[in-house]
This record gives structure tokens, C-alpha cells and sequence, in this order.
């Protein structure tokens, strides 16, 4: 499974990487989850539909 991440999303995570020093170890804990069981967990994770892509994009909120 490849992950690909935004400019965009590069940008904010490095500014938001002095705020939440975990932030990284957070991803990838989500990374390994999303490899093994790549499906949506209410209420911590939704499918987004109806956006023209072949792939599957999962919006993740962490509490």
C-alpha cells in the first residue's frame, strides 16, 4: 500500500510538528492500521466517496 501526501499537507504537518511532538509517531501508527485492515471505523475514520478517483481516500480523525 503506497501513501502519498499533499504539499499542502506536508506544510501544516511540519508546523504542527512543534505544537504535537507525537504527531509523526501518530501517523504511523495509522499508516500500519490503514496497511492491514484498510476499511473505515466509525466513528474515527469515513470513506470519502463520489470523488472521480479509482482509489479509496479514508479521512481518519484521531480523538
Amino acid at each position: 500500500m503506497t501513501f502519498d501526501e499533499l504539499n499542502e499537507f506536508k506544510k501544516d504537518l511540519k508546523s504542527l510538528l512543534k505544537k504535537y511532538r507525537t504527531l509523526n509517531d501518530d501517523l504511523d501508527v495509522v499508516k500500519q492500521v490503514l496497511a492491514t485492515a484498510p476499511d473505515e471505523r466509525p466513528p474515527f475514520s469515513f470513506r470519502i466517496d463520489n470523488l472521480g478517483l479509482e482509489t479509496c481516500v479514508i479521512k481518519v480523525n484521531l480523538p
